[in-house]
């Protein structure tokens, strides 16, 4: 019971919340039940099609397709398609979560992952619309102007601030992360592996060794 609750404190916290409500206004526990329930019901509609995509892009798409267009090389290019990503979505933003997920699991940064989902968050073109319409076209147009560099921002700060190792990963386990983390993280290829990742798998898995990668040893030939 007592490791239940130290792995899962906001569960027990949320259930004793509830107990409590219960106790002292059954009225009000009820309709949190209702809300809730209606949640639910919402998230299990859109979720398994999102948990679907996600992994035909798990599947489908190659690591360095998404390093190039998401990783940490990729530059303005990547933050512009971070933001079409968000900005041309659909649904809430819970289900941006496992996309940009199994984006983060295939190599795309940690920045252009809060950039998809602050994007989907607050500048989607269907949210637009519905804004232009009851706010105005002013209105509109001035925040997406300030919101979307101020996207950007938040992204290159939380790309300083928050490293992979700090973020589980599904496909990549901590070793790996560990081992990618010294690596040059180019994805050039000159090892015989598609990508770093598939490399840093590699040799964790004993099938490579660090001193084959070319741009590793280059630089200790130099010093």
């Amino acid at each position: 019971m007592m490791t239940f609750i130290k792995k899962h404190k906001l569960i027990t916290i949320a259930m004793l919340a509830y107990l409590i409500t219960l106790i002292v206004s059954p009225e009000i526990f009820i309709n949190a039940i209702k809300q809730n329930s209606a949640f639910l019901l919402e998230m299990l509609e859109i979720l398994p099609p999102i948990m679907v995509i996600s992994s035909l892009i798990s599947v489908w798409v190659p690591n360095d397709v998404i390093i190039k267009g998401f990783g940490n090389t990729s530059g303005i290019k990547g933050k512009l398609f971070s933001i079409l990503i968000g900005a041309f979505s659909a649904g809430p933003i819970y289900a941006g979560f496992p996309v940009a997920k199994t984006l983060y699991d295939k190599g795309a940064s940690v920045g252009n992952v809060v950039i998809i989902l602050s994007a989907w968050a607050v500048v989607k073109v269907p949210m637009y619309l519905v804004e232009t319409s009851f706010l105005g076209a002013a209105f509109a147009n001035t925040r997406y102007l300030l919101t979307i560099p101020l996207i950007i921002v938040l992204g290159y700060l939380m790309q300083r601030i928050v490293k992979r190792k700090d973020i589980p990963v599904s496909e990549l386990d901590n070793e790996i992360t560990e081992i990618y983390e010294n690596l040059p993280q180019r994805n050039c290829g000159a090892c015989g592996y598609t990508d770093c990742h598939d490399f840093a798998k590699a040799i964790k898995e004993g099938e490579a060794k660090m001193d084959e990668c070319k741009i590793l040893s280059r630089s200790k030939e130099i010093v």
